[in-house]
């Protein structure tokens, strides 16, 4: 065997041990390696305060390798139910018109491993009922986002957490609205968010809130 000779096979014999290297860590990527890995951030609170309209859009990002589902994404209202002493978040489940669903796409869904995924909101709420859910001490009323999702191993999260505040005028009438939320979320996660939210600095992962004067 001359020495080109010999230094082709040595080659040959390089490139295919590297290319059974590859093609067993691509299988432990595929079928042995685990990483859930899902977040989601409110891009959009609206509050259409004259119609009695809540609009929101929350974009989900799936950085693991394994889908995961999305089982309830819905706006929320905190509000003390039938006078309870105690508040809490109220779903937001009335549809604006008949042919606009409450979520679009329609929940339960699922954000493959690897994609982007946004799911836009719209739900019914009385500018008076939200004006009757004020918080005392804040001197406002709170919408909230409610997120529930499944991993790949079946385990089940529930995070709520307030994404903007509703102001109110010296006749209690809401004027506006301010964020109340000003990062990204961890899908797979239980939070049990409470007015006032976050606290934090207005910065690229703030949401666009919006709400007009009630007439």
């Amino acid at each position: 065997m001359t020495k080109l000779a010999k230094v082709k096979d040595e080659l040959g014999w390089i490139l295919a041990l590297a290319a059974f290297v590859l093609s067993g860590l691509s299988f432990y990527v595929s079928y042995i390696y685990t990483n859930q890995d899902l977040d989601f951030t409110v891009t959009s609170v609206s509050f259409n305060t004259n119609q009695g309209e809540v609009y929101m859009t929350v974009a989900f990002s799936n950085a693991g390798n394994r889908d995961a589902a999305l089982l309830r994404v819905e706006p929320a209202l905190w509000s003390a139910r039938n006078g309870a002493k105690q508040a809490e978040w109220e779903p937001l489940d009335t549809k604006v018109a008949r042919d606009v669903p409450l979520a679009d796409p329609k929940v339960p869904t699922t954000v493959r491993a690897g994609g982007v995924e946004v799911i836009r909101l719209a739900a019914k709420l009385r500018a008076e009922s939200a004006e009757s859910a004020t918080v005392g001490s804040e001197k406002g009323a709170y919408l909230g986002v409610i997120v529930a999702t499944m991993n790949s191993d079946g385990n089940l999260y529930l995070v709520q957490h307030p994404v903007a505040k509703l102001e109110l005028d010296a006749a209690g009438h809401i004027h506006g609205a301010q964020p109340t939320i000003h990062k990204s979320l961890k899908g797979f996660s239980n939070l049990e968010g409470t007015p006032p939210g976050d606290q934090l600095q207005k910065n690229e992962k703030t949401p666009f809130v919006w709400a007009d004067q009630h007439n």
